[in-house]
């Protein structure tokens, strides 16, 4: 047996809501299929298949995680052809956010686990199948503050894909 999986930036509750505030007119004039609040995240390492005995391995790596307290600024609404989405996107990736997602990388790569060869873009999915749209500012951007990540399953069934956290790490140290 196996698990698709990420780790990711996973909203609480409070920030999914102002999210959600903020972005609801934007969500409403893209079209295509609107990706669901509670299913939005920043992906910070993609890992596609993994079985389940290495799954501790990946748990391990996370373990030696620094996890610092970090705000990304998101100023861009984005629509990105090839894969049909629109997204919202951080123009600048935060020192503290390189840095947890360096290390991550780094400690998944000491475990031999495959990673991603694309650079870090930290982004949030509104939309799928979106035909076209506009890119555009976000003023003022959104604020997006986390101290912590989560090891995330993507499930695939006949409504598409729907996404579980299963484990989070969520002490931060200050700094980032």
């Amino acid at each position: 047996m196996s698990d698709r999986l990420f780790f990711a930036l996973w909203p609480d509750p409070s920030l999914r809501q102002a999210l959600h505030a903020r972005v609801g007119e934007i969500t409403a004039s893209v079209g295509g299929k609107l990706q669901r609040p509670d299913q939005w995240h920043v992906t910070l390492e993609f890992l596609g298949q993994v079985p389940r005995e290495r799954q501790p391995a990946l748990r391990a790596a996370a373990d030696r995680v620094r996890r610092p307290v970090v705000a990304i600024e998101f100023d861009r609404v984005e629509y990105w052809r090839k894969p049909q989405v629109v997204c919202l996107v951080a123009s600048r990736v935060p020192a503290g956010l390189a840095a947890l997602v360096t290390q991550l990388r780094a400690e998944l790569a000491a475990e031999g686990f495959a990673l991603e060869s694309r650079p870090f873009r930290p982004h949030v999915t509104l939309a799928r199948k979106v035909r076209s749209a506009a890119d555009s500012l976000l003023d003022p951007a959104f604020r997006w503050r986390t101290d912590g990540f989560a090891l995330v399953r993507s499930v695939t069934d006949p409504a598409g894909s729907r996404y579980e956290p299963l484990d989070w790490w969520n002490q931060a140290v200050e700094g980032g």
